[in-house]
């Protein structure tokens, strides 16, 4: 009777245990979830999953990943909306899932204390709430592997018999699995490899030896079959892949991966060393099997398999990438379970020598998790270095600056920022640049739109890959007047006023900058000039000998009083002319939008000229007819008029 009391009361502990490590999951998944902007892959998934079934499958099948999650978003969207918070919390859910599989995986292979440490692990793992709030596949492809693998091992625990319901079981998931992400084959690679091992090792011993090779063979062509209708699109989208070049080291690759899996993407490795080397030695004792326990020895099999297959094939394969890190999603459960057992196996062999140590023994353990885990957390909610790229403040900036102004248009430069771009900015007038354009290309692609419109806004994104030489960005800076640049995240946005630039000076000067650099003169577009607009400014330059130097320009508007009210900086043609190219007697073309701001008042503003070094920051001197200015110059006084 009071062992069954005392067992009652270890279950309910479990259970609260279990809620609570739950609970926090969640606080960590929902917390900020519509914090910030959705980037371009999240765009794809929110523009994909609007559609019908039909077109949902129709443009999967050009994309590098299958129809699985989007289509299960499509039907989510419709229960939960259509924001931020509705469209990743799909991911939030399956990222609660997987912690509570993580728990019931480690239950199965070792015992129940395992699991909750191994679901504290995942629940408070800075790389699970990262895809947990990210409109994506990944935090679902994680859960699968977690859920697969638990499958499996239950389908193989009782080598007795076979149990058909549960290899049924395991066949569709492996199959929702393969439908999910194309990473998924790595876990059931590593689930027949195991298979194998585990028939060789147990199976073979059970009385219906030859009916468990025919019943997971069964099971794997089940799976093929299930997912045989997607095949030879996935063929094609696999094959795509390009490889990784410039991967570093081995041994690099596996200490970032390690990082990655203990404290995220947030924390460098020279941050993070004491973690990430503690991790790693708690998985290393995990994945000690001990001896004389088979069972055990065959859950430490699984729970490696899971690991380091995928980790090595990965690497094997050349597809070790930054932007391929989130393909080790799939073995976070099998981390956190060895790192688990790890936790455990040490504290209880410290007990062995001292029992009073096991608590403060596994008291340290959490301590170093989570001092690993908590600046990780920190920085992804609160710290701007490691913020998705801001759509939404874009499409927010360019409707503030373009509302009661007609004439503008929208040029994207890489391709698939189309479907985040217009989840937030659902206007017309947005051009998706020619991809790969060569300069003739870029030429007929934006002289149309120099005729139509009055300002242009730019998002560069992925130049090196969309327009690795950059035609457009060169044409534009020979034809327009860049007003402002501005970065969101990895995403450049760059303002254009469109005007047709002066061929000589309306302006003859004689104006030196410093002893190399002459102004010969300058040309304004045409007036009136209006608050609200951009003020066209084409300067002249020449250089009377090399110059060794970069150097910056800088264009300002001051008010009467003297006070800066705008001004626009840049190296010479937007930054694809640097002074120190540029050869003795050449004549320099250079263009610059001032921008004036809507609030300034109509009045006579000075226009000013300077060039600073672009390290020190330090002003040329100028002299004019050989007499010394200061270190600007004067061009011109402006008056600005009312819109």
């Amino acid at each position: 009777m009071k062992a069954a009391s005392a067992s009652n009361r270890h279950h309910r502990l479990t259970a609260l245990t279990l809620a609570a490590i739950l609970l926090l999951a969640a606080l960590l998944r929902f917390y900020r979830l519509d914090a910030q902007s959705l980037w371009n892959d999240e765009g794809n998934s929110a523009r994909l999953s609007e559609r019908s079934i039909d077109l949902i499958l129709e443009g999967t099948a050009s994309d590098i990943h299958p129809p699985g999650y989007y289509l299960l978003l499509h039907g989510w969207r419709a229960l939960f909306g259509a924001d931020e918070v509705g469209l990743r919390s799909l991911s939030a859910v399956a990222g609660i899932g997987l912690v509570a599989l993580t728990y019931l995986l480690a239950r199965e292979l070792f015992d129940a204390p395992t699991g909750l440490i191994a679901a504290f692990l995942g629940a408070i793992s800075p790389l699970a709430v990262y895809y947990s709030q990210e409109a994506r596949m990944y935090a679902l492809l994680a859960a699968l592997s977690a859920g697969s693998t638990l499958l499996a091992w239950r389908s193989l625990r009782d080598a007795g018999r076979v149990r058909p319901l549960w290899l049924a079981a395991y066949a569709l998931v492996g199959a929702a699995g393969l439908y999910t992400q194309y990473a998924f084959p790595f876990v059931l690679l590593a689930h027949n490899v195991f298979f194998g091992l585990w028939w060789l090792v147990q199976g073979r011993c059970s009385p219906q030896r030859w009916r468990w090779p025919l019943a997971w063979a069964g099971t794997q062509v089940t799976i093929a079959l299930l997912y045989l209708p997607w095949l030879p699109i996935t063929w094609r989208s696999a094959t795509g892949w390009p490889a990784a070049e410039g991967a570093p080291a081995l041994w690099k690759a596996l200490a970032n991966v390690v990082r990655v899996l203990t404290v995220g993407i947030t924390l460098p490795l020279e941050e993070s060393i004491t973690v990430v080397s503690g991790a790693s030695v708690l998985a290393g004792i995990g994945l000690w099997p001990g001896r004389g326990k088979r069972r055990a020895a065959l859950a430490v099999l699984a729970a490696g398999l899971l690991l380091l297959l995928p980790v090595g094939l990965i690497l094997a394969l050349d597809l070790y990438k930054p932007a391929w890190i989130k393909f080790f999603v799939v073995v976070l459960p099998a981390f956190h379970v060895l790192m688990a057992r790890g936790a455990r196996s040490l504290a209880g062999a410290i007990a062995t020598l001292r029992d009073d140590l096991q608590l403060p023994t596994s008291i340290l353990i959490v301590a170093l998790v989570v001092a690993g885990t908590v600046p990780s957390l920190r920085n992804l909610y609160f710290d701007p270095a490691y913020f998705r790229d801001d759509y939404r403040q874009i499409a927010a900036d360019i409707a503030a600056a373009s509302a009661g102004v007609r004439g503008d248009a929208v040029i994207l430069n890489a391709p698939n920022q189309w479907e985040v771009f217009t989840y937030y900015y659902p206007d017309q007038n947005i051009y998706p640049a020619p991809y790969h354009p060569d300069r003739e290309d870029a030429k007929a692609f934006l002289e149309p739109l120099a005729e139509r419109y009055r300002r242009l806004y730019v998002l560069y994104w992925g130049d090196a890959e969309s327009d690795p030489q950059r035609h457009v960005e060169s044409w534009l800076a020979e034809h327009a007047f860049k007003a402002s640049d501005r970065w969101y995240g990895r995403v450049r946005l760059a303002t254009y006023r469109l005007a047709t630039p002066a061929e000589r000076p309306a302006v003859d000067l004689t104006a030196h900058f410093g002893q190399r650099i002459r102004l010969t003169g300058f040309a304004l577009g045409q007036r009136p000039f209006a608050a609200g607009d951009i003020l066209p400014v084409t300067l002249f330059w020449q250089a009377e000998e090399p110059i060794e130097t970069r150097y910056k320009v800088t264009v300002q508007l001051l008010d009467q009083a003297g006070q800066l009210r705008s001004q626009q900086d840049g190296e010479p043609r937007d930054g694809l002319a640097p002074t120190h190219t540029w050869a003795p007697g050449q004549q320099m073309v250079d263009l610059h939008g001032v921008p004036l701001p809507g609030g300034l008042p109509p009045a006579p503003h000075t226009l000013i000229v300077a060039v600073y070094d672009m390290v020190t920051g330090d002003r040329l001197p100028v002299t004019v007819d050989g007499a010394r200015v200061g270190d600007r110059l004067t061009l011109e006084t402006v008056s600005i008029v009312a819109p």
